[in-house]
C-alpha cells in the first residue's frame, strides 16, 4: 500500500499546487468548492426527506422510487463515461505513461491510480453524495442503512472502475489518428443530442407516446440486473427478502470490479509492449498537393493551415455538428419556421471560438513560420483565406438547407427575411473572424493536443471558459448596427425596406474583418516572442 499512498499523496500535492499557482485558479477552485458544497447537502437534504416519506409509502410508491434510483444511477454512470471521453480522457498528469520509468509492478500501480482517481475531488463528491443513500433506509431497521452503505460504495467504485476501463481500452484500440477522431465526433454528437433532449421532447415530439415510471419499470429491472444500475437495488432486495437476487447483484458489481481491473491490467501490458510498433502507417506522398499549387506566401500559408484542418478533429467535428442543430432545430421550430435560422446563426459564432485560439491550436509549428520572417498581415490574411474557404461555402450549405425546411423557397415576405437572416449569419461569420484575429494574437490558452483530442490540458481552467465567452460578447456587440436594423426592418411596417439588412449585414461584417485583419496582425508583429513563450510553456500541458 506504500506504492498506493504515495500516489495518493502525489495527486492532492499536483490539485493543490495547480489551484495556488494564480488567483484566477483560488477564484475558480473556491467556486467549484461552493458548488460541490451544494451538491452534497441537496443530495443529503433530498435523502433525508425521502427517509421519512419511505416507511409510510406504499408498495407501488417504493417500486416507482426503485425505478427511479436505478434510471438516475444508469444515466449519471453513462454521462460520467462520455464526459471522461470528451473532456478529460487520459490528459491526467498521473496517467500510466508517466510512471513508465519507475518500475512498478503492473497491479501496484493499477490499484494506485483507482484509488488516487477514488480519493480525489470528484471522487470523494461522489462518495458523499452516494452515501445519503443511507439516509434513505435510515428508519427500515439496523440491516437496510448497512446495506444501503455498501450500496453507495460499491456504485461509486464500479462508476469510477468502468469509465477507466473504457478510458483505457480507448487508448489501446484506437491507435489511428482516424479512428480516434471519428469516436470523438461520435461522442460530441451524443453530449450535444443529450443536451438538448429536454428541447426536443418539450417541442411535442414524443406526443401520443406514454411515459411514466410505470411504463418504464420493466426497463429499470433488466437495468438493475447490469453494473450501471445493480447497486442501488440492493437495499430494496434486503428489505423485500429477495437474498438470491441480493447475493447475485453483489457478485455481479464484485466481478464488474474484477474485470475493470483485469482489463486495464493488459491494456497497460499491451501498451508497454507495443508502444510505437502500430503506428499508423502514411501513404506514399504524391507531389507537393495544395502547397504546390501556391502562388506566393499568403497561399502557402493557407495551404498549410488546411492540411493541417483536414487532420485535425478539435476543429473539424464543428461542421458535421452544426448539421446535427439545423436539423435538431427544425424538429424543434416546426411550428415556428423562421427560428430555424437560429441554427445557422450559432453555427458562425461558434465556428469563430477555434480561430480566436488559432495559434494555439497550431502550437510549436509556429516556430517555423516566425523564423521564416512571415509578417503578421501574411500570417492574418492566411488564416482568414484558409477559414473562409471552408466555412463560408458550409454556411451557405447550412443557409440553403435551412430555407428548404423553413417553406420559405415558396416566396412572399419570407423569403425576404430569409435572405436577411442569412446576410446576417454571413456578417456574423466575417465579423466573428475579425475579432478572432485580434484575439488569437492577444489572449492565448491551452487547447488538447491533436493526438489526444479527449484531453483536457492542466491549468487556466478560468481562462478557457471566460476567453471564448468574451469573444462572442465583442463579435455580437460590433454587429449590434445590423442587428438594429433587421429589426427596424422587420417592425416598423415599411419604414424601412425589408431588404436592407442583406447589404447592411455584409458591410458591417467586412468592415469589422478589415479592421480586425489590420490590428491583428500589428499585434502580432509586436508579440511575436512573446506568443512563442507562451506556446512554449503550453506544450507540456499537451503531453
Amino acid at each position: 500500500m506504500s506504492t498506493a499512498s504515495t500516489i495518493i499523496a502525489m495527486r492532492w500535492s499536483i490539485t493543490w499546487s495547480t489551484i495556488k499557482h494564480s488567483s484566477w485558479q483560488m477564484v475558480g477552485a473556491i467556486i467549484s468548492l461552493l458548488m460541490v458544497i451544494g451538491i452534497c447537502l441537496a443530495s443529503w437534504q433530498a435523502s433525508l426527506t425521502l427517509g421519512g416519506w419511505l416507511p409510510s409509502a406504499g408498495s407501488g410508491n417504493r417500486q416507482r422510487m426503485g425505478t427511479l434510483l436505478v434510471l438516475f444511477l444508469v444515466g449519471l454512470t453513462l454521462g460520467v463515461v462520455l464526459i471522461q471521453l470528451a473532456f478529460l480522457g487520459q490528459g491526467s498528469i498521473l496517467g500510466p505513461s508517466r510512471f513508465v520509468l519507475y518500475g512498478i509492478p503492473d497491479s501496484q500501480l493499477q490499484v494506485g491510480l483507482y484509488l488516487a482517481g477514488l480519493t480525489g475531488p470528484t471522487g470523494l463528491t461522489g462518495l458523499v453524495c452516494f452515501l445519503a443513500l443511507t439516509a434513505v433506509y435510515a428508519r427500515m431497521g439496523v440491516g437496510a442503512p448497512i446495506v444501503a452503505l455498501v450500496a453507495a460504495l460499491l456504485a461509486v467504485m464500479v462508476m469510477l472502475a468502468l469509465s477507466r476501463a473504457v478510458l483505457d481500452l480507448v487508448g489501446t484500440l484506437m491507435v489511428s489518428q482516424r479512428s480516434r477522431s471519428g469516436l470523438y465526433l461520435l461522442v460530441t454528437v451524443v453530449i450535444m443530442l443529450l443536451c438538448l433532449l429536454p428541447s426536443l421532447l418539450d417541442s411535442g415530439i414524443m406526443d401520443g407516446m406514454a411515459v411514466d415510471t410505470d411504463s418504464l419499470k420493466s426497463a429499470a429491472d433488466i437495468l438493475a440486473w447490469t453494473p450501471l444500475g445493480a447497486a442501488v437495488r440492493l437495499p430494496e432486495d434486503f428489505l423485500s427478502g429477495s437474498w438470491w437476487a441480493l447475493l447475485g447483484r453483489l457478485c455481479m458489481e464484485l466481478a464488474t470490479l474484477a474485470l475493470c481491473f483485469m482489463i486495464g491490467m493488459l491494456c497497460l501490458r499491451h501498451d508497454r509492449l507495443y508502444a510505437g510498433a502500430r503506428a499508423e502507417r502514411s501513404g506514399a506522398p504524391k507531389g507537393l498537393g495544395m502547397l504546390g499549387r501556391s502562388r506566393d506566401t499568403v497561399d502557402a500559408m493557407a495551404a498549410r493551415l488546411l492540411i493541417y484542418l483536414r487532420q485535425d478533429p478539435r476543429k473539424l467535428a464543428s461542421y458535421p455538428l452544426l448539421l446535427v442543430v439545423v436539423i435538431l432545430y427544425a424538429v424543434i421550430f416546426r411550428q415556428m419556421p423562421m427560428l430555424l435560422w437560429l441554427g445557422p446563426i450559432l453555427g458562425a459564432l461558434m465556428l469563430e471560438i477555434p480561430e480566436g485560439n488559432a495559434l494555439a491550436y497550431d502550437g510549436l509549428a509556429l516556430r517555423m513560420e516566425i523564423a521564416s520572417g512571415v509578417k503578421g498581415r501574411e500570417d492574418r490574411q492566411s488564416r482568414v483565406r484558409s477559414h473562409l474557404s471552408v466555412a463560408l461555402p458550409y454556411m451557405l450549405l447550412l443557409g440553403l438547407v435551412t430555407l428548404t425546411l423553413s417553406g420559405a423557397m415558396k416566396g412572399g415576405r419570407d423569403l425576404i427575411i430569409s435572405l436577411d437572416m442569412l446576410a446576417v449569419t454571413v456578417g456574423l461569420l466575417l465579423s466573428g473572424l475579425g475579432v478572432a484575429q485580434i484575439f488569437s494574437a492577444l489572449l492565448i490558452y491551452p487547447v488538447p493536443s491533436m493526438d489526444q483530442p479527449f484531453t483536457s490540458p492542466q491549468g487556466r481552467a478560468v481562462a478557457q471558459g471566460f476567453l471564448p465567452i468574451l469573444q462572442l460578447l465583442a463579435s455580437l456587440v460590433i454587429m449590434l448596427p445590423t442587428f438594429l436594423v433587421t429589426l427596424l426592418a422587420m417592425t416598423t411596417g415599411g419604414v424601412l425596406p425589408l431588404w436592407l439588412p442583406v447589404p447592411v449585414a455584409l458591410a458591417n461584417g467586412l468592415v469589422v474583418l478589415a479592421v480586425g485583419v489590420a490590428l491583428g496582425s500589428r499585434i502580432f508583429d509586436r508579440r511575436q516572442s512573446a506568443i512563442l513563450l507562451t506556446l512554449d510553456r503550453y506544450a507540456s500541458l499537451q503531453s
